[in-house]
């Protein structure tokens, strides 16, 4: 899913009603129950951190000896913060509480990397 987001074929207004779409699913889901801001927060974090070790990676070479050791982490590293995430949540309404936090996860992913291949303006 990360590569379709990131390639050509994923153009503006497919990444603009994909975030519009997200955002209704999280404020139905905050209809139930509403997720505290601490979660929140931890939950945007995590979306910018997978877009931050994506960025990393790219620049690493396709041969260098700690390319593997760096997929493993990519991969296991947001894991880890989504089970912790999780465990912490309350438990009334929890389904809830996933999606918004997986939906303000996705949504701090997609506005770091919306940003960061922004055009540039020029003064």
């Amino acid at each position: 899913m990360l590569e379709f987001w990131y390639s050509e074929k994923c153009n503006r207004q497919i990444k603009l009603v994909l975030c519009v779409l997200l955002c209704l699913v999280i404020y139905s889901c905050a209809k139930v129950a509403e997720l505290s801001m601490a979660f929140s927060v931890m939950s945007l974090g995590l979306g910018a951190l997978v877009h931050l070790l994506r960025q990393l990676k790219l620049k690493l070479q396709a041969n260098g000896q700690y390319n593997s050791g760096f997929d493993a982490l990519f991969f296991i590293l947001p894991c880890v913060y989504w089970l912790i995430l999780i465990f912490l949540l309350p438990t009334q309404h929890v389904w809830a509480l996933m999606l918004q936090a997986v939906g303000f996860s996705v949504l701090g992913l997609f506005v770091v990397s919306i940003y960061s291949h922004r055009a540039r303006r020029s003064h």
